[in-house]
């Protein structure tokens, strides 16, 4: 994504801000899928976040910082969408497979600050510095988080492995 077309959306530029729309909407329906795992609800959540650029961009400082900042919009539209659900555990797609489905479930089950850390960094791709940023939580957190979140994921994906299979002998 050129910083030129953040800065042409920003000036109100409808072509711009059109081209922001359609390269973002599959990136953010793809995390708060990732989140989510609700096709409904990442919809609803990509819907609220692009209506919330289309109406905060001019008040963005550094066009450069842009993917951190939507990723921070997004971030925080996925915790209310959590908090209206309760934390109800999501079903496993039937697009993934058994491996993959095993580590969703293991996801799901995961408390949201550590699987949002774990989507931020491994998922998304972001740096530690990013994930400080669009969390506003400091770096030595971001790590701690990280740290603690994997090793969650492991026991819970070794737990939901053992009851789907029994022991291994």
């Amino acid at each position: 994504m050129s910083k030129e077309i953040v800065v042409k959306a920003k000036r109100g530029e409808k072509k711009a801000m059109e081209r922001l729309i359609r390269e973002w909407q599959p990136r953010l329906y793809n995390f708060a899928l990732k989140h989510l795992g609700n096709p409904d609800d990442a919809v609803d959540v990509t819907q609220q976040v692009l209506f919330i650029m289309s109406r905060q961009l001019k008040k963005l400082r550094e066009p450069s910082a842009f993917s951190v900042w939507l990723y921070s919009i997004a971030m925080n539209e996925i915790r209310k969408t959590w908090r209206k659900r309760r934390e109800e555990v999501a079903e496993v797609p039937d697009y993934m497979g058994e491996k993959e489905g095993l580590a969703f479930a293991a996801l799901q089950l995961l408390p949201p600050h550590q699987r949002e850390i774990i989507l931020l960094k491994e998922i998304e791709g972001f740096s530690v510095k990013e994930i400080s940023e669009i969390l506003s939580i400091p770096e030595g957190t971001v790590k701690s988080r990280l740290f603690y979140a994997l090793k969650a994921l492991r026991a819970q994906y070794l737990r939901l492995k053992e009851e789907a299979y029994g022991r291994p002998q």
